[in-house]
């Protein structure tokens, strides 16, 4: 007899999600969250998905395929994916972003093209991650989902290769399956520097979330022999020197953005999507370049209306490219301050020449209107001509969110060193890996990876738990064989 039918290790999107899905399928369910309060780092996110064939999509007449966004996923990341996890992801997302209208999150009626996609498929909720999370908790509550705070789980319970339950220091629960989604690691230094040694001695490091992850999926996940995927993986945002100040991966299109040789290498309004690799293959240390007059300039709309992507909304967190911190960073030595050109390259440590002759093109190019070499957008181009010059040096520091985890199947379950799913054991979100790659694919792509693998691991584990249950023993489920 057991205490529950189902565990939900973490209180997450995937965690609340997968806690709903098992509940809603006659699943008795317990979350244990380990902090004193539910909603983990997505409490603290954009609230941003990612879908293809959504609700949402057919009523602003935008027409998109599943197998379009799986193709594109795929090929961005060079097919370094397991193809079935990667195609239960995309072929989930539509459905998995009309359940939570249907279960109360609310969504604005944009839909919007947030990286390179050829289909617009940026779903925005209202009131970012934390009303999500409030919508989660009050569904899970109402249906009748347990929840126990400040409870950390620090083992689990395995009889015969199968997991049979958890246990909290001397306390133990006996459950039919147990769910992880105890998040990332990024809180974790010590395992930063061993699972993504790009970011080891990064003095700039910032981690956008709570505190709460710390990789605890590592320890359980051993206790079972489980895959470990994903080594190196994390979506990491540009950002210069100016502290804790948390604005998005989109900048300015007013900044010209060189590398260690002074030479442009990209446009710089390009999604975050596909600036993280680019960065990777430059040489350092890279500089965003401007002048007087566009910092003079800068406010909060006008650098809004030269993003990439904009939705409109600023919640009175400080703004990073604005005149008043520029001139703040510029005081504290943050950035650097020249009369001219040349002086300006002497402080990068770049090639003063090539530096002359890149801002030379550029100034050129806003002339005839047209970005010759990047293709950045024409109303975006502005010259840098207006003494004093200004540079600030960037970097791939902030992280806002870790792809290394445990290895997981098209079913959500862990899979074991040998390549067997493990009896009773499922993950989704931010702790798995192997679904989030060494691109990140839009924005929302790893809050809608929570969503649908908390769904797929909900059903799961209340057919493994409870296959009596009418709604979920007709579902196939190999495990046992």
């Amino acid at each position: 007899m057991t205490d529950f039918d189902v565990a939900v290790i973490g209180s997450g999107f995937a965690g609340l999600t997968a806690a709903i899905t098992a509940r809603a399928e006659g699943a008795s369910v317990i979350v244990l969250e380990g902090s004193g309060e539910l909603g983990g780092s997505s409490r603290l996110s954009g609230g941003k998905l990612m879908g293809a064939c959504t609700r949402l999509q057919r009523e602003a007449g935008i027409e998109d395929d599943p197998e379009d966004m799986y193709r594109f996923y795929m090929g961005l990341n060079r097919f370094r994916l397991e193809p079935s996890v990667v195609r239960t992801l995309c072929e989930r997302s539509g459905a998995t972003i009309d359940w939570l209208q249907d279960i109360g999150v609310a969504f604005d009626s944009r839909v919007m093209t947030s990286g390179e996609e050829r289909a617009a498929r940026m779903h925005i909720t209202v009131g970012e991650g934390m009303a999500v999370s409030q919508t989660l908790v009050s569904e899970a509550k109402r249906i009748g989902v347990e929840f126990a705070l400040g409870m950390k789980v620090d083992r689990l319970l395995v009889e015969g290769g199968e997991v049979v339950g958890l246990a909290v220091g001397a306390d133990t629960l006996s459950v039919g399956a147990v769910i992880m989604a105890t998040g990332g690691f990024a809180a974790n230094r010590e395992l930063v520097s061993k699972h993504l040694p790009l970011l080891a001695n990064e003095d700039w490091y910032w981690y956008i979330g709570a505190a709460t992850s710390d990789g605890s999926a590592f320890e359980l996940g051993a206790q079972v022999d489980a895959q470990v995927v994903g080594g190196g993986r994390a979506t990491r945002l540009i950002t210069p020197n100016f502290g804790n100040v948390l604005e998005g991966g989109y900048l300015p299109g007013w900044l010209v953005i060189v590398n260690g040789e002074g030479r442009r290498f990209y446009d710089e309004t390009s999604s975050y999507s596909v600036t993280q690799p680019i960065m990777e293959g430059q040489r350092a240390p890279v500089f965003a370049v401007f002048d007087e007059e566009s910092k003079n300039s800068s406010s909060p709309d006008t650098v809004e209306a030269t993003k990439k992507v904009s939705v409109g909304k600023r919640d009175g967190r400080a703004q990073k490219w604005v005149k008043t911190m520029l001139d703040e960073m510029v005081g504290r030595g943050k950035v650097l301050k020249a009369d001219s050109l040349e002086q300006l390259a002497t402080l990068m440590g770049v090639p003063e020449q090539r530096l002359l002759g890149t801002i030379e093109e550029y100034n050129h190019d806003v002339t005839a209107g047209q970005d010759s070499h990047y293709r950045k957008r024409a109303d975006v181009l502005r010259k840098v001509q207006t003494p004093p010059f200004y540079a600030t040096e960037l970097r791939m520091a902030h992280v806002a969110l870790t792809a290394v985890g445990l290895r997981i199947d098209s079913q959500a379950r862990v899979l074991a060193d040998s390549g067997a799913a493990v009896p009773g054991l499922f993950a989704a979100g931010e702790c798995t890996g192997g679904v989030v790659g060494d691109v990140y694919v839009g924005s929302g792509n790893s809050i809608t990876s929570a969503f649908v693998f908390g769904r797929v691991a909900g059903s799961g584990a209340a057919t493994w738990a409870r296959p009596d249950i009418p709604s979920a023993s007709s579902r196939e489920m190999d495990m046992r064989s």
